[in-house]
Order: structure tokens, then sequence, then C-alpha cells
């Protein structure tokens, strides 16, 4: 019975021939899963991907690896996470299509699918596992310091098979393995950003135009280092060179405690009247035509009135002395400081930070009164001040989160809502309501291009109307009509604001786009926002003036055209230059490039048109648009010197003479951005930084010169050094240092071939003042703390 008994039973023993695979398949996935590192150190692994926590806490990303049995441990349906450059939600079957490319660091768009029916996928397992992986750890996370497992090559592209379905058309070619890319394909890009700092103490730019440029210049830091080799005496002026990267102004005036201001303390800031109203005519002729804030006839009628009333402090409103020590603060690097002198002959005594001195009382002074409901004069004291410190190089750090606290602030108030809707509000207070919602907006938008961060506000958030083309005597307090706005093509107080505003909404909805985590778009809606930029570029109306006009109109026309050239270029240049940069790599990128050229060109040379007429309006064109048109230009030729560069995409290559006459237009620029550091508050590092990315350009030009160009890097960066503090030689400011390494008698003599100060090379005498209790020198980096690449570039800051 027991032989019966086994006989009866063998048969259900015996295995089903097709299901036993799937017993050994379930044994072996039984193994336990976790990446290499945590299976070899026994650790628990929540195998998380791209990396497992362990992994990313310990900063082993590289070694954060899985064996091919991790692959088979994946449910059919998991969404897989595609590069930076894909259409959403492809399948793991969908991603063994993508075809394996090398790592470009240099790369921000790492890839481009496109769905397509193929046949089914013969090759090898092991194939299969590397795809995947590589698909779903995705693209670098930042445009520095780039993991080497991350794929980021322009276009990854599905190879097509040969074995296609008969009711399945074959898709475009490009060569033999690769089809065209199309601008109706959806784009998905994880744009750069630049971040400094460690763990939760950092600071974020966004993906700005300068984020995207300095990226592709991966040899600027062993070019600086050649620089510092190169040039001993960078040592020795080592302390006075970071004194003037950090200010000179650092402690006096800007860390000196000061008595709470008070009515009387802050009339008897003010300087004569004749300086005064220099300083009020510089005010509304270049920062006033722009940025509306004031009614000028009511101002000017307010400034009679406190002269009147100056020596009666109780009967003089403390606002409208606020106000007017803003004013002043904003039109003072305008002026000249010794005609200014020469005119006061008042008991202040004017000195050279006497307009930080007003920023700062007017400040504080904003900050004790406690507004709880602001009114138009509240509002116009917080742009002031916006424009004040801008205007001086002052907490530009703070700059985008004071414009988005306006922002709410005005929207609190209703602002963002027309006043029309109100019957409570006067003819008057309806159009200046306008003009200030829409100077806050237009503030906001720049310092968000500026940083690489959204703008606080889009279109569909406020529904105020555009403010009339009107001259400001059109608009009297007593009005109880609403006047009516001219055309566009005459010229008023308002014009420049009246014509910027119709390009508002669009320029709004390109920052937001281009400042995004993730720019999901198509490249023909590029191209389409594009061409509506293009059409508000060709729309500004071409204001003629007369011989007639005074000096005053004569500059206001030229610059509020330049200005809104300006302003336009500025959002076609930022919409383009992520694909301009790629163009090499990819054809259908092409517009991008030639319109970045244009663009770029266009306000490098209106920069240097102004440059040649005045130095107020070449300082007034100055903004983060000349300095984008720069790195730019730079990038363009940088890029050029590449031999596998593609002739046909390449317009410095096709075009002969062009890179000469790109340099010329970028040294201009670096003359003017040198005048305008000289004074501002902070603001050397960045003319430092940009001096070093010019000779590097010239030298991948012209390797034949390129010691020329490294010691022209040195000639500047200490010419600007001495020129600063001999400009302040006779000042308190800079304390117990005095003048450190740079004498009054040792500035050097300017090369009139070259345009650059001579080499300097200290003495024997100067190397011994150099010490004064700090590091000795030879024992640092001076060139590049000097510059501080951490802090410029996110290239070389710890921990990331």
């Amino acid at each position: 019975m027991t032989d019966v008994h086994v006989q009866l039973q063998q048969p259900l023993e015996i295995p089903d021939p097709e299901s036993q695979p799937e017993q050994r398949v379930r044994k072996r996935r039984r193994r336990t899963m976790a990446c290499v590192q945590c299976r070899g150190r026994k650790l628990r692994c929540d195998r998380k991907l791209p990396m497992c926590s362990r992994c990313e806490s310990s900063k082993t990303l590289p070694n954060c690896t899985y064996e091919k049995e991790f692959l088979w441990q994946q449910p059919n349906t998991v969404t897989v996470v595609t590069p930076a450059f894909a259409e959403r939600g492809p399948t793991v079957s969908q991603a063994s299509h993508l075809t394996r490319t090398q790592p470009t660091p240099d790369s921000a768009l790492s890839s481009l699918t496109r769905s397509q029916p193929t046949s089914l996928d013969t090759r090898p397992a092991l194939e299969k596992r590397d795809r995947f992986l590589e698909t779903v750890l995705g693209a670098p996370k930042a445009a520095v310091n780039q993991e080497p497992y991350g794929n980021t090559d322009l276009l990854h592209r599905p190879k097509f098979h040969a074995s296609v379905h008969h009711h399945e058309s074959p898709p475009l070619r490009h060569g033999d393995d690769e089809d065209l890319a199309s601008p109706s394909q959806q784009l998905d890009i994880s744009p750069r950003i630049m971040m400094r700092g460690k763990e939760t103490k950092t600071r974020f730019n966004g993906s700005g135009i300068f984020a995207n440029l300095i990226a592709q210049f991966p040899d600027i830091k062993s070019f600086a280092e050649e620089i510092r080799v190169a040039s001993p005496q960078l040592s020795a002026l080592r302390p006075d060179l970071a004194r003037v990267k950090r200010g000179l102004w650092k402690r006096k005036p800007l860390n000196t405690p000061f008595p709470e201001p008070t009515t009387l303390s802050l009339t008897q800031m003010l300087p004569s009247r004749r300086v005064v109203d220099d300083l009020v005519v510089l005010y509304l002729t270049y920062f006033e035509s722009t940025h509306r804030v004031l009614h000028v006839p009511s101002f000017l009628k307010e400034l009679d009135e406190f002269w009147a009333q100056r020596d009666n402090p109780d009967f003089v409103s403390p606002h409208f002395v606020v106000q007017l020590l803003l004013v002043l603060a904003c039109a003072w690097n305008l002026a000249d400081f010794d005609t200014l002198q020469l005119k006061n002959d008042d008991e202040y005594n004017l000195t050279c930070y006497t307009a930080l001195e007003w920023v700062l009382h007017a400040e504080r002074w904003i900050e004790n009164s406690h507004i709880k409901r602001p009114d138009i004069m509240a509002f116009r004291l917080y742009i002031l001040l916006l424009i004040a410190k801008n205007a001086h190089g002052m907490k530009r750090s703070k700059a985008w989160l004071d414009t988005a606290t306006l922002v709410k602030q005005a929207m609190l108030a209703g602002y963002h809502r027309d006043p029309d809707r109100y019957t409570r509000i006067s003819t008057f207070n309806k159009e200046m309501r306008r003009r200030i919602w829409t100077t806050i907006i237009e503030l906001d938008l720049d310092v968000s291009f500026e940083r690489g961060m959204p703008p606080s506000v889009q279109y569909a958030d406020y529904d105020t109307a555009p403010a009339l083309n009107l001259n400001d005597n059109d608009l009297q307090e007593t009005s109880d009509e609403h006047p009516a706005g001219r055309p566009l093509n005459e010229m008023t107080d308002s014009s420049f604001q009246a014509v910027l505003a119709e390009s508002l909404p669009l320029r709004l909805k390109a920052c937001k786009l281009m400042h995004s985590p993730r720019i999901s778009c198509r490249y023909e809606e590029i191209l389409h926002m594009d061409w509506e930029l293009n059409r508000y570029l060709s729309r500004i109306p071409s204001w003629t003036t007369s011989e007639g006009d005074d000096l005053q109109t004569q500059h206001k026309t030229i610059l509020i055209k330049s200005l809104l050239q300006a302003k336009i270029g500025h959002s076609i240049l930022s919409i383009h230059t992520p694909f301009a940069i790629e163009a090499q790599k990819e054809a259908l990128f092409a517009p991008s490039s030639r319109t970045r050229l244009e663009m770029a060109t266009m306000i490098l040379s209106t920069q240097r048109r102004l440059h040649e007429t005045s130095r107020q309006l070449s300082l007034s064109i100055l903004g983060d648009w000349t300095m984008q048109a720069y790195c730019s230009v730079c990038q363009l030729l940088h890029a050029s010197t590449n031999t596998q560069a593609s002739p046909r995409l390449s317009l410095p290559q096709t075009l002969p003479g062009l890179p000469e006459s790109l340099i010329a237009l970028v040294e201009m620029t670096l003359t003017c951005l040198e005048t305008q550091r000289l004074f501002v508050v902070k603001g050397a590092k960045e003319y430092f930084f940009m001096s070093t990315i010019l000779a590097l350009v010239k030298a991948r030009l012209w390797p034949g010169q390129a010691n020329v160009y490294k010691q022209e890097v040195v000639d500047r960066v200490i010419f600007f050094a001495q020129t600063l503090f001999t400009r302040h030689a006779n000042c308190d400011h800079l304390g117990d240092l005095g003048m450190g390494s740079f004498k009054t008698n040792q500035v050097p003599v300017l090369n009139p071939s070259s345009g650059i100060a001579q080499p300097f090379v200290p003495d024997m005498n100067m190397l011994q003042t150099t010490t004064l209790g700090i590091t000795p020198p030879g024992e640092l980096d001076p060139f590049l703390d000097a510059f501080d690449w951490g802090d410029l570039t996110g290239i070389t800051f710890e921990g990331y």
C-alpha cells in the first residue's frame, strides 16, 4: 500500500515544464533588493531612485548602483523619470528603446525622446538593464559638478529598427539611424541653477541667463590659476584687493550706528538748494521718465513750499523730506561730485558716502514709521527706496524679497484691481494708482530676470488697466473728468510706461517659463513668443527731437527708446539662451543662436552709442541685460573656437572680421562697467570676473597672444583698485589701513595703445606694509580668493 500510495502521489509532484522557469525566477526575486553600496555594508536600503537615501546622505552618489536583478523587480506600470529633455511619462518598456550616450557635463538639455512604434527588442538583458537605469537616473540636478552617471546628451533619440509594422509609416531619418527633431516636439527641460553654501545655509540663483552661460566656460578656473601663478604681485596686494571686492564702505558708513532719524535731523542732512535742484533735474530726466513714481507738478509745488518752511521743522512733512532724500540719492551717481561741492554753500558737508547716508537714514525712518495702511505717499517711499538701493548696489541679495513684499503690499491695498471699480477714488488718484502698480510690477520683473526667479504675479492675477499716455500737466488733482490718452507715437511724460505696458503680460509669461523648475513647452512655442516680442520691438515709436529742444528733452527721448529696446530684447535673450547654447549639437535650435547674437549685439551697440553720447546716458542704460549680452557674446566666441563646431552654425567662423568687432563691443562694455563699479557699494568682484572671461575668450581666439591677455587681467584688476583707493584718498572711511599698498603717487600711467594700465610691480617697502597682522603673502590664493569663484559660479563651493 505504501508503494501504491507513492505511485499515486508521484504524478502530482512532477513539475510542469512551462511553469518551472517561473518558480526559479520567483526564487531569485526573493534576493534582498538593495543598491550595491548598501548590500556590501549590510544596511537596509529604501531603493529610492535615482539614489537611495543612505548614499545621498553619505555623499557617495556614484557608488549607488543596482544589480541587474533590481531591473526585473520593477512592475511594468512604473512611470520612468525621464532625462531633462524628454516627453513625460514613458514606461519601462518605452525606456528600453533609448540608446546609450556619453555624458557631456556642459549640457543641461539632456535628451529628447519620441515614442515611436518599433519591433520587439531582442538584445541582451544586460543592455536593457543599463538603459533602464540610465533612464531612471535621469539628468544631473545642476549645471555644475554634474554626476558622472547622468545622461546629458542633447537629443536622446531612439534608434529605429528595420522591422516596422506594415500599417505604420517609417519616421523621418537623419543620417542612418537618427530622425530629425521637430519644433512640435514636447520639450521638458531641467534648467541650470547656481547655488552656493552647504547643508541648510545656502544661496540660490535660478535658471537665469547667467547660470546657463557660466557653465559653458569650464576652463575659466584653470585660466585664472595660470594668471595667479604668473603674477606674484597679486599676493602682495591681496589685503587691498579683498577690501575692494568687499566694498570700501563696508565699515563706514554701512555698519556705523546712528541715532534714530527725526524730521529735524533729516532736514539738516539736505545740502544747499542749488545742489538739490541739480539732483532733482537729473532724477526727473533719467529716472522719473521711465519709472513713474511722482506727479511732477505736485512734487515741484511741494518742494517750493518746503524751502519756504525749512526753518520751521514743525511745519515740514517728514514724508516729503524722506521722499526728497531718496530722490537725491537716486541721482547722486549721475552728478559730478566736484561740481556739487562748489555749489554746496551749506553747513552740511558733502562726502563720497553722503548718498549712502541718505538711503540708510530714510530706510530707518520708514521702518520706524510702522505704516499699517499705506497710502500713495508710502508706496512712493517704498519704490524710491528700492531704486536708490539698486543705484548704489546696496543689499542686492534682498532685492527680490523686497520687490515681492512690495507687490503683496500693493495687492493688499487693492492696486491690482482697476480703480474704476471703486467710486470713492478720485480721477487723479485712479491714474496714479495705475502708474504705481505698473512701476512695482516692472521692478519685480527686472529683479526676477536678474536673479533667475519667477515673478511675483502674472497677468491673470490683476486687471488694472495700463496708465494713459499723457503729460503730467494734463492730470490735475482737482480734475473730475478723466483725461483722454494721447497716441503712442506722441512723446509724453508717460510714453515709456505706456509703450512698455503692452508687452508686460508676455514678458511676465516668458520670465515665469524660463525660470521654472521644469520648462515644459514646444520649441514652436518659443518661436511664436519670439515673434510676438519682436512685434512689440518693431512697434516702438520713432520719436524724434529737434535742435530747439533742450538737452534734458533730447536725453530723455534717447533714453526711453534705448531702454524700451533693451528690456524687450532682454526677454528675447532670456527665452533663446538655453537653446542657443545647444545649437552646435542640434540644428533645430539654429534660430535661437542667430537671434541671441542679434539681440546681444543690439544691446551692446546701444550701450556703446550712449557711452559716446553722455556719461549719464551710459550709466542709465547699463543694467542686467547688458551683463547678459556681454556673457552671451563671450560664450558665442568661446564656443566658436571649438574645432568640432559646425561651420554652418558658427557665425564667427563664417563672417570674417566678426570676432574682432564683437570683442571691440565687449571691451567697450567692460569700460562702462568699470565706470559704474567705481560708484557702487560692491561690484569689483563682478568686474574682475568679467575681465577674466574676456581675456579667456581672446586667448582662445588668438592663442599666440595669450600671455598678453593674461597680463591685461592683472593690469585691469590692479588699476581698478588703485583708482578706487585714489578716489577716496582723503576720506575717513578707509580706516586704519588707509591707502594700503596703493599710494597716491603710484597710480600708473595708461598705455595709449592698449588703454590698459601698465604692469604694476610693488617695491620692497610696499611688500613690508601688506602684512599688518594678516596672513603673509604667498600662503593664500589671492587671485581666486578675490574673485570668490564659489560665490560667482558655484563651481568650487564645498559640499556640492
